[in-house]
This record gives C-alpha cells, sequence and structure tokens, in this order.
C-alpha cells in the first residue's frame, strides 16, 4: 500500500472543492478531479475509498478551516456581547473570503452525502462549541433568549451566509455602519 502524502491529500481536497464549484458534486467526476490535481485517477483511491468518501472528507476538512479561526481576537476580559460580535463577524468575513466554502455546504446538506455519524456529530459540536458555550453563558446569565442554542447559533450563522452573498454583488466591502445595523439586528433578534 502507498503511503499517503498530507500536501497531495490537501491538493486533491483543494482541488475537488473548486470543481463542485464550478459544476456541482453531481458533476463531480473522479477522473477529471484526477487531470485537474495533476494526478493519477488511481492515486486519488490510495486516498479516498470513492466518491462519497472524498467528499465526506472534504466535509470535515472545511467544517475544520470554517470555524477553526471563530475566536481569532477575543479577550477573556470581552464582554459577552463583543465575544459574540466577534465572532459573528470572523463568520461574515470567512463566508466573505471563502465564497467556496458557503457553495460547498449548501450542496452538501442537500445530497446523500450528508450522512449522520456519531463520530462526524461529535466534530461538529467540537468546532461549534465556543459559540455554543457563549450562548449558554449569555442565557444563564439572562442575556440571551432562552432557546435551543444550536436554533439561536444555526439562525445567526444563516443570516450572515446569506449578507455574505450579495457582498460579491455590491462590489464592495460591508462599511463599518453597516456592519453595526448587522449585528444590531442580529443581537436584537437573540436577547431577551
Amino acid at each position: 500500500m502507498r503511503t499517503k502524502d498530507e500536501a497531495k491529500e490537501k491538493l486533491i481536497l483543494e482541488t475537488a472543492l473548486q470543481l463542485i464549484t464550478r459544476v456541482g458534486m453531481a458533476g463531480l467526476k473522479m477522473s477529471d478531479l484526477a487531470k485537474e490535481a495533476g494526478v493519477a485517477t488511481g492515486t486519488l483511491y490510495v486516498y479516498f475509498d470513492d466518491k462519497p468518501a472524498l467528499i465526506q472528507t472534504l466535509y470535515r476538512y472545511l467544517l475544520r478551516q470554517n470555524l477553526n479561526d471563530l475566536t481569532l481576537g477575543i479577550g477573556d476580559s470581552d464582554p459577552l456581547r463583543i465575544k459574540l460580535q466577534k465572532i459573528a463577524r470572523n463568520y461574515f468575513n470567512d463566508c466573505v473570503e471563502h465564497p467556496e466554502y458557503t457553495i460547498f455546504f449548501e450542496q452538501y446538506f442537500r445530497s446523500p452525502y450528508a450522512v449522520e455519524t456519531p463520530d462526524l456529530r461529535a466534530e461538529e459540536q467540537a468546532m461549534l462549541q465556543p459559540i455554543l458555550d457563549l450562548v449558554v453563558q449569555g442565557q444563564r446569565e439572562t442575556i440571551i433568549k432562552d432557546a435551543n442554542p444550536d436554533l439561536l447559533v444555526t439562525l445567526v450563522c444563516g443570516m450572515l451566509s446569506e449578507l455574505a452573498k450579495q457582498v460579491p454583488f455590491t462590489g464592495q466591502p460591508l462599511s463599518d455602519a453597516d456592519w453595526e445595523t448587522t449585528f444590531g439586528v442580529i443581537w436584537d433578534g437573540i436577547k431577551r
């Protein structure tokens, strides 16, 4: 059995993401992916058993990429509202900078490849834990609505993802004033 090269695996995943962005998940063919990545088709199967395994690995990879930097710039002494605002801004900026992630996630969740397993759910929870912890803390402090924390996070992320899709059409980044308005709406929606 051939050994796996992390750099090559990342190249394959990044190339798959670009292809999916252009042709969709249904249009992704392993032979096209191999050609685009500059590897032999057989090499793909050293890393991934089949197309579903590739797509599920890509989902995990992008989940880590997308959620890894959410807590950047947050100080321990920051008030809860500021922490949530920084996380929201980090998430929004990531959606703007990487629209291909959003394209992939939307297709993934509507595809037969989105298979919920206990280990995948645990990984998703671990990645979202910093946000969920803040929401739960806010609920304990009676600052945030007493609602399912997963629901609140989904509503906030959904709004930010949709807003990020509009940025390319405006041709300019979101102004500071528009960001303050945006977060004000989010905050009003989740606070008690």
